[in-house]
C-alpha cells in the first residue's frame, strides 16, 4: 500500500520540486567529492550562515581570510608555501560547496512553505517534507562539525565524521527520490517475498560499503596499495589487525580499511548480479535489472581504476557519484 495518495495533475509541481532538489543534492555530492579530493574543504575556517554567503570582495578581505587560514594545521603542515593566489584556488571550491548547501536549504524550505500554505500537501507528505528539511539542516551542521575536526591538530577531517556527512547526503537524496515515486504513484506489481528481502539486504550491504568508502576517503587510504587484486603482493595482506583493540583497525588502519572496502566491493557486485538475475525473471523488472547490473559493474570498474590511478580526482569523484 502506498504511504501517500497520488497527487492530482495540478499538484504535479510537488514531484518536480522533489526532482530538482534531488538533482541539486547529487551535484552537491559531486562537488563535495572534488572539494575533498583537492583538500579544499579546510580553506574556510568559520561557518557564517548569512554573512558567509558573499565571498571576500577586496584585497584586504582576502588577506584577512588568508590570515585565518594560516592558523590551521593544513597551512602549517602542508601548504606553508601558499600565497594568496594559491589560497584562492582552494577557497573557491569550498565556497561553491557551501553556497550550494545554502541553495539546497532554500530550495527545500521555501517551496515546502508555499505548498503547505496552498494546502497542496497531504499531512503525511507534509511531514515527509519537514523530515527532509530537518535532514538538510542536520547535513549542514554535521558538515561544519566535520570541517572543524580538521582545524585543530591534524590537517584532515575525522573519517567517522566524513562518513556521517556522506551517508546523510545519500539519505537525503534517497528520501527525496522515494517520496517523488510515491507522489507519482509509481506502478506496483507482485513479486516473490524473497526478492523484497533480497532488495533490503542488498541496500544494507551497499550502505555498509558506502560507509567503508567514506573511511577510505577520510584516511586517504586510496593513495596506498595501488595494485589490484593483490595488496602488497597478497590477496589477504598481513597486518590487518595490528592495532588494539581489534575493532580500531576497521576504522583507523589504512591497510584494513582499504581491504574491507575491496572485499565489500566484491560482495556488493556478486550480490547485485545475483539479485539482478532473479529480478530479470519478472516482466516489470527486466529493464531495471539490466540497469542495476550495468551500474554495479561500472562502479566496480571505476573503483579499480581509481585505485590503480592513485586516486585520480576525476575518477574518484565519478566513483562517488555513481555510488549515489
Amino acid at each position: 500500500m502506498n504511504l501517500l495518495q497520488p497527487l492530482p495533475q495540478h499538484q504535479r509541481p510537488v514531484a518536480r520540486w522533489l526532482a530538482i532538489c534531488a538533482i541539486l543534492v547529487a551535484l552537491m555530492v559531486f562537488i563535495g567529492g572534488v572539494t575533498r579530493l583537492t583538500e579544499s574543504g579546510l580553506s574556510i575556517v568559520e561557518w557564517k550562515l548569512v554573512s558567509g554567503t558573499l565571498p571576500p570582495m577586496s584585497d584586504a578581505a582576502w588577506e584577512k581570510e588568508f590570515d585565518a587560514y594560516k592558523l590551521t594545521p593544513q597551512y602549517q603542515k602542508v601548504n606553508s608555501d601558499f600565497t594568496v593566489s594559491n589560497f584562492k584556488g582552494i577557497f573557491w571550491l569550498e565556497y561553491v560547496h557551501r553556497l550550494l548547501g545554502r541553495i539546497i536549504g532554500m530550495a527545500v524550505v521555501l517551496p515546502l512553505i508555499y505548498f503547505a500554505a496552498r494546502r497542496m500537501l497531504p499531512r503525511r507528505l507534509l511531514l515527509r517534507g519537514i523530515a527532509i528539511a530537518v535532514l538538510v539542516g542536520a547535513q549542514g551542521t554535521v558538515g561544519w562539525i566535520m570541517v572543524a575536526s580538521g582545524l585543530n591538530h591534524e590537517p584532515r577531517v575525522e573519517p567517522l565524521k566524513l562518513a556521517t556527512h556522506l551517508l546523510l547526503a545519500f539519505s537525503v537524496f534517497a528520501l527525496m527520490l522515494w517520496t517523488r515515486w510515491q507522489v507519482l504513484d509509481s506502478p506496483r506489481f507482485s513479486a516473490p517475498r524473497s526478492l523484497a528481502i533480497g532488495a533490503r539486504a542488498l541496500l544494507a550491504l551497499l550502505t555498509l560499503q558506502i560507509f567503508f568508502g567514506a573511511l577510505v576517503a577520510g584516511l586517504r587510504a586510496g593513495l596506498s596499495y595501488n595494485t589490484y587484486p593483490l595488496m602488497d603482493g597478497q590477496f589477504i595482506p598481513e597486518g590487518l589487525h595490528l592495532m588494539t583493540p581489534w575493532w580500531v583497525n576497521h576504522l583507523e588502519s589504512v591497510l584494513t580499511v582499504q581491504f574491507q572496502h575491496r572485499m565489500g566491493a566484491i560482495a556488493v557486485a556478486l550480490g547485485a548480479l545475483l539479485f539482478a538475475a532473479k529480478a530479470h525473471k519478472i516482466k516489470e523488472l527486466k529493464f531495471m535489472s539490466i540497469h542495476l547490473a550495468g551500474a554495479v559493474l561500472s562502479q566496480f570498474a571505476l573503483g579499480v581504476a581509481t585505485l590503480l590511478s592513485g586516486a585520480n580526482i576525476w575518477l574518484a569523484a565519478a566513483h562517488q557519484l555513481v555510488a549515489l
